[in-house]
Parts: structure tokens; C-alpha cells; sequence
């Protein structure tokens, strides 16, 4: 039986697993098909975020979506990264606000995100749960690698 997946419009397949650092290194970063039904959810939940936060059209930017492996190493991710399994996205919205208050503002809205990072002061990592687990709504900030990861949203 084949799943009809359904992406929101602004946050396609396409746009999840865009990448210049991948075409700029010649790295394949299509997401494979098993994990599509992934890419699926965080599409849903970057929407809901958008449209909780009554943000305009194009203006939640994504910075990082979908990794495939040779891409997470060569831009220093964590082996475990949920962005290799299509759960996560680093986004951006300047005319929101700072990324601090965009964290800020997500972490007030019922949506069922898995984890919400402030990180280094200049995007936020939001991931959706894994399918059939209980989303963890967890808000950590990281500023830098020695400090490590601060529980909440931490305002600097």
C-alpha cells in the first residue's frame, strides 16, 4: 500500500532538502524514500508554525533541512543529527524578529514540536517527533561548545 504523503506548499520537498553547500561539494542530498513520510511531518509542522505566528508567505526561512550523511559530516553535524532522518529544520525569520524571539514566540504555541534550540544566537533548530512517539517539546539554547546546551530559551 503507498502513503500519499502531503507537503505544505511553501515547505516542499524540494525546498527541505535544498542545500548550497551540498551542490556547491557535488553531494547528493535527495532524501530517500523511507524518509519521506518524515519530511512529510516537518513540512506539516513548519506550517502550523508559520501560520500560528501569522507569518507572511516566504518569510520563515530555512537555512538547514533534510541532511544526508556526506552533507552532515562535511558541515560538522552531529552523527545522531534528526536533520539525516528528515525531522528537523534550522530556520530564520527576519521580519518575525531576532531568532531569540522567534525561539521565544514557538515555544508558546501548542504545535507538537520535538525539540526547539536557540542555536549560537542566530537560527533556531526545530524538529518534529519520530512517528509514534509522544513529541518532547524540549527548549534548550546552545551559545557556544564549551558552555554547551542551556535547558530553556536563553535570551543573551
Amino acid at each position: 500500500m503507498d502513503l500519499k504523503l502531503s507537503f505544505h506548499p511553501e515547505f516542499c520537498q524540494d525546498t527541505l532538502c535544498h542545500s548550497d553547500t551540498a551542490l556547491r561539494c557535488g553531494l547528493d542530498n535527495s532524501c530517500p524514500p523511507e524518509l519521506l513520510e518524515n519530511l512529510s511531518r516537518l513540512s506539516a509542522l513548519l506550517g502550523d508554525i508559520q501560520r500560528s505566528l501569522n507569518i507572511r508567505s516566504g518569510a520563515l526561512k530555512i537555512n538547514s533541512g533534510f541532511r544526508a550523511h556526506a552533507l552532515n559530516e562535511k558541515v560538522g553535524g552531529v552523527p545522531n543529527s534528526q536533520h539525516c532522518m528528515g525531522l528537523a529544520a534550522d530556520v530564520v525569520c527576519p521580519e518575525f524578529g531576532s531568532p531569540c524571539d522567534l525561539a521565544l514566540a514557538i515555544a508558546q504555541l501548542p504545535c507538537e514540536f520535538d525539540q526547539l534550540i536557540l542555536e549560537f544566537g542566530k537560527w533556531v533548530h526545530v524538529s518534529a517527533a519520530p512517528l509514534g512517539k509522544i513529541p518532547r517539546r524540549e527548549c534548550l539554547s546552545i551559545f557556544n561548545k564549551d558552555e554547551g546546551y542551556l535547558e530553556g530559551i536563553v535570551k543573551r
